[in-house]
């Protein structure tokens, strides 16, 4: 790999990270932590989840997601099921609080950051934003 290139993916690395930052800091209006809501997306993706499968998505112990999936159900956002052919497992899922919970969250991120960009960025600059998303898409997609 040569020099600029690992120096480019530095610099990358570093602005995504400060980027997820800043957009996590506005889950301040939610008394849920960003692990919790990110659970609840995790459970509009997959549907149906096992506690251990949530607890390695999110790269916890079993005792942590436990934790996470209690405070959840005590609020409403999760429900437990008995799986009916090995009645010692029990899948989560989300509930409609649960959903309008998570899309209120994403609202509230997706709010500030496009007032962000509306104040930082010119128009031609965000057409150019718009013209590097796909390029973006192809190294989020990338699994080599």
């Amino acid at each position: 790999m040569a020099n600029q290139d690992y120096e480019l993916a530095v610099q990358f690395r570093t602005m995504v990270t400060r980027l997820t930052r800043q957009i996590r800091k506005q889950n301040v209006r939610t008394e849920f932590s960003n692990t919790e809501i990110h659970t609840l997306s995790l459970l509009e993706q997959y549907d149906k989840l096992l506690p251990s499968d949530l607890a390695e998505m999110e790269r916890v112990s079993k005792q942590a997601i436990s934790q996470v999936i209690n405070r959840l159900f005590d609020a409403g956002y999760v429900r437990r099921e008995i799986i009916e052919t090995d009645k010692r497992k029990v899948v989560i899922s989300l509930t409609d609080s649960g959903l309008d919970k998570l899309m209120e969250t994403r609202r509230i991120k997706e709010e500030w950051l496009a007032g962000a960009m509306s104040e930082v960025y010119s128009n031609e600059e965000l057409a150019l934003i718009k013209a590097f998303l796909p390029l973006l898409q192809r190294i989020t997609d990338y699994n080599g």
